[in-house]
């Protein structure tokens, strides 16, 4: 299934804009929703990007340690671990917003940065917690969301936020977040993708140009890279954007 997957996604990729624009808009307005119903089954919400704005804090959070109950997302590669270690550069304290089961928080804490991971879903952390403690590793976890972090101003060295910008419910809100508890660099990775309706994951903000990220953060001096992520084994294949912004 998954060759199968990768080959149709190459399909797809071959296509002229137009073409894969028309086949997604049929997709959409006759198979998607009801093809996510049969895939997930009663736990996920087909229809969350028509109702996000108006969940509470704890209806989001509810619904994303649902997701980590029912299925284990992690989007990270060992050569996106590698790519944003080296961006960060020197080791120092880290948070990793958005950490999810903890794969990017356990390489952090193994290249020796002093690790904090924040995540929404307790459940994600729960995960984490248990694979560092395996990997006989000092993270810190801590619950919360990326709009409104329980960290005093400047209190890491750096922030990573990866697989996890496209989840936010205030785009605005988190980078500024993301700033202000930053000292040196903030690194991001989000995949570049269109807005579609009706998808197998709960994003929220959708990212097509490199200008998008440079615009949310407001950082001088800034670069923004697009990297191709259509080979990799878990679950995000496709293009993304790496963005490395100096504070």
């Amino acid at each position: 299934m998954p060759k199968l997957h990768t080959a149709y996604l190459r399909f797809k990729r071959a296509l002229p804009d137009w073409a894969r624009d028309r086949l997604s808009a049929v997709n959409q307005r006759f198979f998607a929703r009801r093809t996510l119903q049969r895939q997930f089954g009663e736990w996920f919400d087909v229809d969350w990007r028509k109702k996000f704005h108006s969940l509470s804090e704890a209806e989001w959070q509810r619904a994303y340690d649902d997701v980590w109950k029912h299925h284990r997302n992690d989007c990270l590669e060992e050569t996106d671990a590698a790519m944003i270690i080296q961006a960060l550069g020197e080791t120092g304290s880290v948070l990793e917003a958005g950490c999810g089961m903890g794969t990017l928080a356990i390489k952090l804490a193994q290249a020796g940065f002093r690790v904090t991971g924040l995540d929404v879903s307790r459940q994600a952390l729960q995960l984490a917690k248990e694979r560092a403690a395996a990997a006989g590793l000092q993270i810190t976890w801590q619950q919360g969301f990326a709009e409104n972090m329980p960290f005093s101003d400047k209190t890491f060295d750096y922030v990573t936020c990866c697989h996890t910008l496209e989840h936010v419910k205030d785009l605005d809100q988190a980078a500024a977040e993301l700033k202000r508890v930053a000292r040196k660099k903030i690194v991001v990775l989000v995949p570049k993708q269109k807005f579609r309706l009706y998808a197998d994951n709960y994003h929220t903000q959708f990212f097509e140009r490199p200008e998008q990220l440079a615009a949310a953060f407001a950082l001088a001096r800034y670069q923004c890279t697009e990297i191709d992520c259509l080979d990799h084994r878990n679950e995000f294949q496709g293009r993304a954007f790496i963005y490395v912004g100096e504070l």
